[in-house]
């Protein structure tokens, strides 16, 4: 009898223990992204002083949070595959958006009657170009999110050292910069002044080319490769390739190749993300550790807005088949917030409100975030929203090369540019 009861009373007290929970099961939200969305939202990487931002919030909406990682091709090669099921498993994505193309963006849950019905707080903080760019056939399917904006990065010891002052501030000082700062060392080392890493895409390439007013599309999606902007960008960079002021392996320059010549010294300006400051002044890897400074590209004397950038964007996204709609967009919208923003940063995101630069802990962080600040304010995203947007970035890359290397004249590598993009959308 006594066991009798006792396995009564144990059953009870099972059922106290598992009841509330199994009468208030959290519902599980899946998200895919790359692992950097996922340490600056929780908080997750060193040194983050922001705090688990979505974590607060899935433990006040009674959410698992089931985060998927993966690199950028494989993250959204799986998207691809989800996106394709009657049913997906996948709630809130992040994409960057030259991935972006329409065989995506369409398979995604428009935005707009969310964004009505639930507003972002402060929505109108987001810079209306870069909400632009995520928009297809006059619907948003995409909320920016982290930005990776190119700056002009610059080496006062090199500067000083050429009897200049200061960064240049048009895009004709920045030539006239490059070939000033072009000499050797004191051990000899060849000091190039401009680097772009042109191996890697077009990116790096077109922030640059920014400065002289060059676009590949106009507003209307019209392909205005072959302009005068065009033309005179390539003849300049045909010129300081011939004069020695870019690296003579511009063709194939990567990533790496270029933080190496900075950090040792070896270059004067340096076109790459405003992020890569902390890289390029290592005090354990740099020559000259706090002294490679960085600034917003300048465009043409004269010019207004006095700066250009160009940023790529990874945006959040909901998938037209998630399970949970709703709760993806209360996700969205909280992440997408002012005061999220600004913990993401200090968390080490690129954020999107240019507002959030005016906060001390951001401040603190970021050395150059005055410079960010008017850099993203100002940015404009490269078009994805066609399905040959990558074939786009491979014939200017082809073109440009053309053109700087000598086999073609800068007159015609743009006419070709242009041509082969326009036969894209015939």
């Amino acid at each position: 009898m006594k066991l009798a009861r006792l396995i009564a009373a144990t059953a009870l007290a099972g059922i106290a223990l598992i009841g509330p929970s199994a009468a208030q099961d959290a519902t599980t939200l899946t998200i895919i992204s790359h692992r950097v969305h996922e340490n600056v939202a929780r908080g997750l990487g060193a040194g983050s002083g922001g705090g688990d931002i979505m974590g607060e919030w899935a433990q006040e909406h009674n959410v698992n949070l089931n985060w998927i990682t993966a690199d950028i091709d494989p993250l959204h090669d799986r998207l691809l595959r989800e996106l394709t099921l009657p049913q997906g498993s996948i709630d809130v994505a992040f994409i960057i958006n030259k991935y972006a193309t329409p065989r995506l963006t369409r398979m995604l849950e428009p935005l707009d009657a969310y964004l009505a019905d639930q507003p972002i707080e402060e929505a109108d903080g987001i810079p209306a170009k870069l909400l632009s760019g995520l928009t297809l056939d006059g619907h948003v399917f995409g909320i920016p999110f982290r930005h990776a904006t190119t700056g002009m990065h610059y080496n006062m010891a090199n500067i000083e050292a050429a009897g200049l002052e200061g960064p240049p501030t048009s895009i004709e000082q920045v030539v006239e910069y490059a070939r000033a700062l072009t000499r050797k060392d004191e051990d000899g080392n060849q000091v190039y002044g401009l680097t772009v890493p042109a191996g890697s895409g077009p990116f790096a390439i077109l922030s640059l080319f920014a400065g002289f007013g060059v676009e590949l599309f106009d507003q209307d999606m019209n392909v205005t490769a072959n302009s005068p902007e065009m033309i005179e960008a390539l003849t300049t960079m045909r010129a300081l390739f011939e004069e020695g002021v870019l690296p003579p392996n511009l063709a194939t320059l990567s990533i790496d190749e270029v933080i190496t010549l900075v950090q040792q010294g070896r270059t004067g300006l340096a076109f790459d993300p405003f992020a890569r400051y902390g890289t390029f002044n290592s005090a354990d890897a740099a020559k000259y550790p706090g002294q490679v400074l960085v600034a917003a590209i300048p465009a043409r004397e004269g010019a207004e807005p006095a700066v250009v950038a160009m940023t790529e964007i990874w945006a959040m996204v909901i998938p037209a088949n998630s399970p949970h709609k709703e709760l993806a967009w209360d996700f969205v919208r909280t992440l997408s917030g002012p005061d999220a923003t600004i913990r993401a940063a200090v968390n080490g995101n690129g954020p999107i409100h240019p507002s959030a630069y005016d906060d001390e802990r951001v401040q603190q962080m970021l050395p150059y975030w005055q410079a960010e600040a008017e850099a993203i304010a100002n940015a404009v995203m490269l078009p994805s929203h066609y399905d040959a947007a990558a074939e786009t970035g491979q014939i200017f890359m082809e073109e440009f090369q053309s053109a700087v290397l000598g086999f073609k004249s800068p007159e015609d590598a743009a006419a070709a540019m242009q041509q082969r993009i326009e036969a894209q959308f015939d």
